[in-house]
């Protein structure tokens, strides 16, 4: 039977990444391993690499064991990584699965020493979460529009939580694939139109 996403969340929920990229049980790590789990909270559908959230929105709230397994399954946007590639022997278990987004499964090492790959999971944890890249992709776009990126700054300090789901919609309605999966650049640029489409309608309130 293929081994399923909720499959590989349930091996890896109770684990953590040490500073000396080694694998073990949140609960054993001492405070000078300087661990992470790989897992925050059990309904934080998100890269283990960047953290970048699903794409895949739902509305319904997790509640039972039943629903947290259907929203793990459903979810379209994560891959499931080898951390020792299939190339070089590795097997198909849920110890060397990892949940990433495409664009950290391309970006992630495929070497015969496994410490890479959670020396390279550690790294990004701590160094390009998805908030630092995203932010980073921003300043990108808003220099390729010629758009200042304090208007954007000031659009999200002035939206409410409802406004940011509904944005979200509007951005994954405005993009395409980009082979396997929407790229950073077309998220950005599809923000850029939907804030500036905004911005000219509240303009035109006054």
């Amino acid at each position: 039977m293929a081994i399923n996403k909720f499959d590989i969340y349930s091996f890896w929920k109770d684990k953590a990444i040490t500073n000396i990229f080694e694998v073990k049980n949140y609960a054993d790590c001492k405070e000078k391993e300087e661990a992470f789990p790989v897992i925050e909270f059990s309904d934080d559908i998100c890269c283990w690499a960047c953290g970048l959230p699903s794409w895949i929105i739902s509305d319904e709230k997790i509640s039972e064991l039943d629903d947290l397994e259907k929203d793990w399954n459903n979810e379209k946007s994560l891959q499931k990584a080898h951390i020792l590639a299939k190339s070089l022997g590795g097997p198909e278990t849920v110890n060397n699965l990892f949940l990433l987004c495409p664009t950290c499964h391309a970006e992630s090492p495929d070497t015969r020493e496994i410490t890479d790959f959670f020396a390279w999971v550690y790294y990004k944890r701590k160094n390009e979460n998805y908030i630092t890249i995203m932010y980073k992709e921003l300043e990108r776009a808003c220099k390729m529009k010629n758009i200042d990126i304090q208007i954007v700054i000031d659009y999200f300090s002035s939206i409410d939580y409802d406004k940011q789901m509904n944005l979200r919609h509007r951005i994954i309605k405005n993009c395409s694939v980009h082979g396997s999966f929407v790229s950073i650049s077309s998220k950005m640029m599809a923000l850029l139109s939907v804030i500036l489409k905004d911005i000219s309608k509240e303009i035109g309130k006054h």
